[in-house]
């Protein structure tokens, strides 16, 4: 079994020319074929349904462990690759960041915002800034800020931005 790294075609099915020549080769040729394919990236189950009735992966995996590379043909060389697997589209949309004076903006609310507890007056100046922050928070978070980026403009912990944004 050769030692290099491979990338299987998961969900792939080998070309109609690919499964008609693995389908008429002898079980010497078969085994190199497929090796070759196996080494390329193909998957077992996807050589393995080349042959009708299909072959299970325990069949197809014994044939690649007795095949030996010393069995080189012209058509045995050039056993095609498969397709690259798509590249997952990102899930989270970019967040556009948070300008210098926004931060500062929000630093300076947090420091005030940390003395505030629930029994103060609404009038008093923590009280003020926790509620004038909480907004300006949800105000950035709806326009797909993160909460990391927040927490860390206000130099507070992910999971404290976190429950403020939950209020």
């Amino acid at each position: 079994m050769p030692t290099n790294i491979r990338r299987p075609a998961r969900g792939q099915t080998l070309p109609e020319s690919e499964s008609i020549l693995l389908t008429t080769l002898t079980p010497l040729y078969r085994d190199a074929r497929a090796l070759t394919l196996y080494t390329n990236g193909w998957t077992l189950r996807a050589i393995g349904e080349a042959f009708i009735p299909p072959k299970p992966r325990s069949t197809v995996k014994s044939w690649i462990d007795r095949a030996t590379d010393t069995v080189v043909s012209e058509h045995l060389v050039d056993a095609p690759l498969p397709e690259p697997p798509p590249r997952p589209e990102p899930t989270n949309p970019v967040s556009p960041g948070i300008s210098p004076y926004d931060q500062s903006h929000i630093l300076k609310l947090s420091l005030v915002a940390r003395k505030y507890r629930s029994g103060m007056s609404p009038q008093h100046a923590a009280a003020l800034a926790n509620n004038q922050l909480t907004s300006i928070c949800k105000d950035f978070r709806s326009k797909d800020v993160t909460i990391r980026e927040l927490a860390a403009a206000s130099e507070v912990t992910y999971r404290a931005m976190a429950k403020r944004l939950d209020k």
